[in-house]
């Protein structure tokens, strides 16, 4: 096989205002080729692997395969300023591709959209002690996948996909809530931090991929099952950072003397 390659094309604008507050906007196009595909006309192409975790043992490959992404985003964010910052992306996009058998469609990765919102606030305690919280939100389209071929799953013990309207179908939105808390004592010598991540506070059941399950009631459904990402996870924690810039001057003080 040969090198796959691409051509990027992208315009933005953006804008800076007062108190540290910006918008940026860009559209972009990128054209693939030279993308591994199967010599005989099929779906398979190798812009779509990983994107999850089935195993693919491909016959002889041609660099004959194309794809695009497209798409435009929005940057709204205020830099961390009077103890407080937040960002806001937004993306709207299309990923495509075209197989050895000519017909264009959607790539594994084609969730059509993303958005995200981060925002933090600190707020000062006596003279050297800080807490802090900030929040995080994230919600995108699935990913993308097809039907499953019942006959070649069964005889390969894993989820073979039928060429026909291969990756037509599409997974659950993702979405998922953070939370943050921290709390800081500076010294003269050390920052310590005492923090609490609240991820997937929501415990939102996002799906990580499918898997090969044959239903014994009913042999001739998909054999498919959802394995679910990461649930309400709590993590706390304790950090120590030391200030090695104010121990090598006393280094330095003490090697003058």
């Amino acid at each position: 096989m040969d090198f796959t390659r691409s051509v990027h094309s992208a315009l933005g604008y953006e804008k800076m205002f007062q108190r540290a507050f910006s918008v940026k906007t860009e559209v972009y196009y990128q054209y693939l080729f030279g993308i591994p595909v199967d010599v005989f006309p099929s779906a398979f192409s190798l812009i779509n692997q990983g994107s999850g975790f089935q195993r693919f043992f491909p016959e002889r490959l041609v660099n004959e395969g194309t794809g695009q992404n497209y798409g435009v985003e929005l940057t709204v964010q205020k830099y961390f300023d009077q103890s407080f910052f937040y960002l806001f992306t937004a993306s709207l996009f299309e990923s495509k591709y075209t197989g050895s058998d000519g017909l264009e469609r959607n790539t594994d990765f084609n969730g059509n959209y993303a958005f995200n919102f981060l925002a933090g606030k600190e707020f000062k305690i006596k003279d050297k002690n800080v807490l802090s919280a900030g929040i995080g939100i994230t919600t995108a389209g699935g990913r993308r996948y097809g039907f499953v071929n019942v006959e070649a799953t069964e005889a390969a013990n894993e989820l073979v996909y039928l060429d026909s309207m291969f990756n037509e179908r599409q997974f659950r939105n993702y979405f998922r809530l953070d939370f943050r808390f921290t709390y800081k004592i500076n010294t003269p010598k050390l920052t310590h931090e005492i923090g609490l991540d609240l991820v997937n506070i929501l415990n939102t059941q996002n799906i990580l991929a499918l898997a090969y399950a044959p239903n014994l009631i009913d042999p001739s459904a998909e054999p498919i099952a959802e394995r679910m990402q990461l649930g309400f996870l709590p993590i706390f924690y304790y950090r120590v950072d030391f200030r090695l810039n104010k121990i090598a001057d006393k280094r330095k003080q003490s090697i003058g003397q």
